[in-house]
């Protein structure tokens, strides 16, 4: 009876050993997957930081200014520019500056034709 005791308690400890072995081995490889995933959070992380700065970089005003004057032929708002509502009629022309209807003329068209060259 003994003998037969000692051995159902050998096979229990034995499969204990298995089972808390295996359980540990599972959790080291939860532990090593959970670290992966807090490095690539925290490379996310300072990647968006980097473009952070690159957007404010990007969009600062006096460089917008730069490109805009540059490339589009704007300038900053003068004083002489803005006008009182009734002085308005003296600042606008009576007649349109170019007809469109013209010969076949197509301004529009020719913007758009050079901004495909381009």
């Amino acid at each position: 009876m003994h003998k037969l005791l000692n051995l159902l308690l050998v096979a229990a400890v034995l499969v204990s050993g298995f089972i808390l072995y295996s359980l540990e081995h599972t959790t080291r490889g939860l532990e090593r997957e959970a670290s992966k995933f807090r490095r690539g959070i925290a490379e996310e992380t300072e990647n968006m930081r980097l473009l952070n700065a690159e957007w404010s970089s990007l969009t600062r005003p006096d460089r917008l200014r730069a490109l805009a004057e540059r490339f589009l032929g704007l300038s900053t708002l003068k004083a002489q520019q803005i006008v009182k509502l009734d002085e308005i009629g003296a600042h606008v022309p009576a007649e349109p500056v170019m007809n469109l209807q013209a010969e076949g003329i197509d301004p529009i068209g020719d913007i758009i034709d050079k901004m495909k060259q381009q």
